[in-house]
Order: C-alpha cells, then sequence, then structure tokens
C-alpha cells in the first residue's frame, strides 16, 4: 500500500538525514532543512516514484525551485500590473526558474521515456504492463493520450506540496517539543492503532484522532499567511452587508479569527492539542473538525470550491513522518521555541533555528 511504503521511505529518510543522532547524547539540528527535504523526499515517492524520488540532484532542484518561486512571486508583487511582464524578463530570478526547468526535463522525461517503452514492450509480449503507484501514471492515464507537459506538471505539485508540508511539520514538532505532556498520549494512540491493525492500513491513519487533533491545532496556531482566499473581483458584487467590490478589487480573509477567543474560548491563544478532538466527540461534530475539514472558522487550507485540494495527501504524509518522528526521537529546546516573522503577509519560520533532538527505542516496529 501506500500508506506502507510511504513509512518505509520515511525510515529511509531519517536515516539519510539524521545519521549522527544517537541515544547516547542530545544532538542540536538544524530543523527547517531537515523538515524541507522529508517533504520533498516523501512528495518525490508518490509523484514521480522510484528510483527517482531518490535522486539527488531533483530532490535539491524541487527544493529550491519552490523557495526560488515564491521569491520570484514576492518580486513581482511590488510592481504594478503593467510592468509585470517586464520584470519577469528582465529579472535574474526568473531566468534561474527557467534554468530550473530544463534541468528537470533533463531528469524526468528519460524516465517517462523508459516506462514507455517498457509498457509498449510488455504489451508486445501479450503480458500486462506493470503500473507504478505514482502520478506519472495517474497523470498519464488521465490524460487520456491529450498532449501535457509532465514535467511542468512535477514541478507544480512539488511547487505545491513541499513548503506547506514542511512548514506544518515544523510547526507541530515546535508545538509539541513546547507542549510535552501530549506526547506521550499521542505515542500510545500510534502504537495502539498500528499494533491493531497488524502494520500500516489505509484506515490505520483515519483512526490517530488525536495526532489529526493536534495536527489541526498546530495549524490553528501557525498560520502560513496573514491572508487567507485571496481572490481579485472579476464582475461587480454587492454583499449581504450592501458593500459594493468593484471589477477589479482584490480580496482576501484575515485569518486572525482563528484565534477569536468567542468562537475558540479564552484558552485561543495557547496550544491545545486536545482542542479538536474533544469538539469531534460533540454529536454530529465528528466529521466538522477533522485536520483535511474546512469550514469558515479555520482556513488553513481555505474552503469552498477552491479549498486546498492536496489537503488529504498531506494530512497522511504527515501523520506518517509524525508518528516515526515521535516513536523513534526525543526532543528539546534549549531556552524558549523559535518564532516565526511576518514576511509579506506570510509567516516565515526561522531557518536556522535549533532544535535538540536523541534516538529513542520504539515502542513498536514502523
Amino acid at each position: 500500500s501506500i500508506t506502507e511504503s510511504l513509512s518505509e521511505e520515511t525510515s529511509y529518510i531519517l536515516n539519510l538525514l539524521l545519521p549522527d543522532v544517537t541515544a547516547n547524547e542530545w544532538r542540536s539540528v538544524t530543523w527547517v532543512p531537515v523538515a524541507a527535504k522529508i517533504a520533498a523526499r516523501l512528495s518525490a515517492k508518490v509523484f514521480l516514484g522510484e528510483p527517482l524520488c531518490r535522486n539527488e540532484e531533483w530532490l535539491t532542484l524541487s527544493i529550491t525551485y519552490t523557495a526560488d518561486g515564491f521569491q520570484a512571486a514576492r518580486t513581482l508583487r511590488r510592481w504594478p500590473p503593467f510592468l509585470r511582464r517586464l520584470v519577469h524578463a528582465v529579472s535574474p530570478e526568473f531566468g534561474q526558474l527557467q534554468r530550473k526547468i530544463v534541468d528537470a526535463r533533463r531528469i524526468i522525461e528519460p524516465e517517462v521515456a523508459q516506462r514507455k517503452r517498457a509498457r509498449r514492450d510488455e504489451l508486445r509480449a501479450g503480458g500486462k504492463p506493470h503500473k507504478p503507484a505514482d502520478a506519472i501514471e495517474w497523470m498519464d492515464e488521465h490524460a487520456k493520450d491529450e498532449p501535457y507537459d509532465i514535467t511542468l506538471a512535477q514541478m507544480a505539485l512539488a511547487f505545491a506540496a513541499i513548503h506547506t508540508t514542511s512548514g506544518m511539520i515544523t510547526s507541530l514538532l515546535w508545538e509539541l517539543t513546547a507542549n510535552p505532556a501530549f506526547i506521550d498520549d499521542l505515542r500510545k494512540e500510534i502504537v495502539d492503532v498500528i499494533a491493531e491493525d497488524g502494520g500500516w492500513k489505509k484506515t490505520s491513519l483515519y483512526k490517530m484522532r488525536l495526532l489529526d487533533s493536534c495536527m489541526k491545532e498546530a495549524q490553528r496556531m501557525h498560520v502560513i499567511g496573514a491572508f487567507s482566499m485571496t481572490r481579485r473581483v472579476t464582475a461587480p458584487v454587492i454583499l449581504s452587508d450592501g458593500t459594493h467590490l468593484a471589477a477589479g478589487t482584490h480580496v482576501a480573509i484575515p485569518t486572525w479569527h482563528m484565534k477569536d477567543p468567542d468562537f475558540y474560548g479564552p484558552d485561543a491563544a495557547r496550544f491545545d492539542g486536545r482542542r479538536f478532538l474533544d469538539r469531534r466527540e460533540q454529536p454530529g461534530s465528528e466529521h466538522r473538525w477533522q485536520f483535511v475539514t474546512t469550514s469558515p472558522e479555520h482556513l488553513g487550507f481555505g474552503h469552498g470550491q477552491h479549498a486546498c485540494p492536496g489537503r488529504f495527501f498531506a494530512s497522511n504524509e504527515i501523520k506518517i513522518a509524525m508518528a516515526h518522528l515521535l516513536l523513534k526521537y526525543d526532543w528539546k529546546f534549549e531556552g524558549e521555541p523559535p518564532l516565526k516573522s511576518l514576511r509579506d503577509s506570510e509567516w516565515m519560520p526561522d531557518p536556522e533555528a535549533k532544535i535538540w533532538v536523541r534516538k529513542r527505542e520504539p515502542e513498536i516496529e514502523l
């Protein structure tokens, strides 16, 4: 299954990224780059499959393309719309992005061509073609022979997945390290679920309800930006309170209300990993407060027709990563937890922030 495959890949990734961490002593780790590499590698496992998911050039390219893409977007936003084509043409940032796309084609297209040759040969031999469970195959199947750019599609997937997933893993690990009272209960839940299921099953992740609640709470406490659901009005509209929005108006929903004490209670500014687990236990609210469920009160993934379509995969990826991080390692801060800074309306973790880690013996084999 994809779940089991991702768990196996997580074991490989952590052994690769944290090779010097032992049970004998605490080690200081600059965490944000590690989280980005975890997200990039797990995403590549599903998006590209083997062997490309372990191609170091692709992994580095996918991470830097994401970071460079956000920086290029910030550059464009500083200029009025009528000048942006010119800025795009002369800015070195955009030339760098184009070179990364050329490099990505050199990596991805030979693998796609090889798969097509293998499929053709298997059909000629009267066999059933092998179809890896990855996005290359899914895209090819859904394209139904219509032309599309597989490289740009993969770059878009990486752009959407790496930054957000690594940020979520970082936010959750920060909060749990700062609030360690939740960690033992999370470990017990993970162990109990995997033992009950006899290993990783598709349903195992759904059963990790406390972990799901902690994820949603960390997302509430660490929103990606100061605004959500940024849109441009395409035709004049009058809102229910009589406010008139002209065509071309830019609108957005501020995210401050995700810490609104009127809705979340007097402890709204404090991390409570059980907050959404308790809400799910109320009659009729079983599904309303899951991590992947959107609502006007929780805009972590947006809301409505254009809510983040990748949130279901991200949820699974984060749960698997956190299961390994919590069962195989202990975590602590030296001093206060790292702060985030607001940059062009986006909350960014400190890329130099340190966390201390040491190995522990997991209660169950993952």
